[in-house]
């Protein structure tokens, strides 16, 4: 009996040092299922070198940053356009020329064309005695021009006859004519009258003839100069 129970015991350890063995065998083989695929794959790029007692590997490739692919797709949109795809500046459009305004004396730089083609002033702008009454102090304002009956009368300067007709007040028969920016022109005591209110005449037109309507002595041209409505001196306009 205890030659048996030895023998038994010496198959008991005769088995177990071979199932420890059999243990191992399958952990080796679970461990080395469950390996990840990222060591399998760098485990490919291994470098066995015999005559060393190590081992080598090519580093792997780094991983790109996350949103490295976004980051680029940006700085390409960021590439300067051409010169050609720019908008480019809106130009000012040049600036007009100012009307040149009349000077100290009220008078433009381009002055009025004579009313009669030959101007021989009787009685000038200024205070005189009245040819009429004979009475002193009295201000004439305007300048006559002594001329034979129906001697053509001239627009002075292009406009638009803005009165034409009989005057109530002493000037006879009377055309205005306005050549705007405050300036006018008047013809007084005429004989006939040759344009209607509205009408556009050009400088040197024939608006009308002289004549002696109104308070008047003989054939004369009564002439005057407004501007903005007051009478001026027409010698520093003619």
């Amino acid at each position: 009996m205890a030659l048996g129970a030895v023998a038994t015991g010496l198959v008991a350890v005769v088995a177990l040092p071979a199932a420890q063995a059999e243990t191992s065998h399958n952990l080796e083989a679970e461990t080395a299922s469950n390996v990840p695929a990222s060591t399998a794959v760098a485990a490919a790029d291994a470098v066995l070198d015999f005559s060393r007692s190590e081992i080598s590997s090519n580093a792997a490739p780094a991983k790109p940053e996350p949103g490295s692919d976004r980051k680029a797709s940006v700085a390409s949109a960021d590439v300067a356009e051409p010169e050609a795809a720019k908008p480019r500046a809106k130009e000012e459009p040049a600036e007009k020329p100012e009307t040149e305004a009349p000077d100290e004396t009220g008078q433009p730089v381009s002055g009025l064309a004579g009313p009669l083609a030959q101007m021989n002033i009787s009685s000038p702008f200024g205070y005189r005695t009245n040819p009429l009454t004979g009475a002193a102090g009295e201000f004439h304002n305007g300048t006559d021009f002594s001329s034979g009956c129906e001697t053509p009368v001239l627009a002075s300067a292009a406009g638009t006859v803005v009165e034409a007709s009989s005057s109530a007040a002493g000037y006879g028969n009377r055309v205005v004519v306005d050549h705007g920016a405050g300036l006018k022109t008047t013809y007084n005591h005429l004989g006939s009258i040759a344009v209607q209110t509205g009408q556009e005449v050009a400088a040197g037109e024939r608006v009308a003839g002289v004549g002696t309507t109104g308070n008047s002595t003989g054939c004369h041209l009564h002439f005057e100069v407004l501007v903005n409505g007051e009478t001026v001196d027409p010698a520093g306009w003619l």
